[in-house]
């Protein structure tokens, strides 16, 4: 039962981080072709994101582990 509880913190937090995450460094592609949303980004760098996430959300969890073991 307690490898459950780690998966689904991590899961959580990872999602957690990803949205907070996404926003950053996006900018707006500005030729806009004809049937492409104009507020659709030029380079999202999705995959450095989701690798900087994954780190952050390892740490993160870690540590609410250990704080959730230490009260409860």
């Amino acid at each position: 039962m307690f490898g459950l509880e780690i998966i689904v913190i991590y899961v959580i937090v990872w999602w957690l981080i990803l949205f907070i995450i996404l926003p950053f460094g996006v900018q707006r592609d500005e030729n806009i072709i004809d049937g492409n949303d104009p507020g659709a980004p030029k380079n999202p760098m999705l995959k450095k994101k989701i690798f900087i996430t994954s780190i952050v959300s390892f740490f993160l969890s870690i540590l609410l582990i250990l704080v959730k073991n230490e009260i409860f």
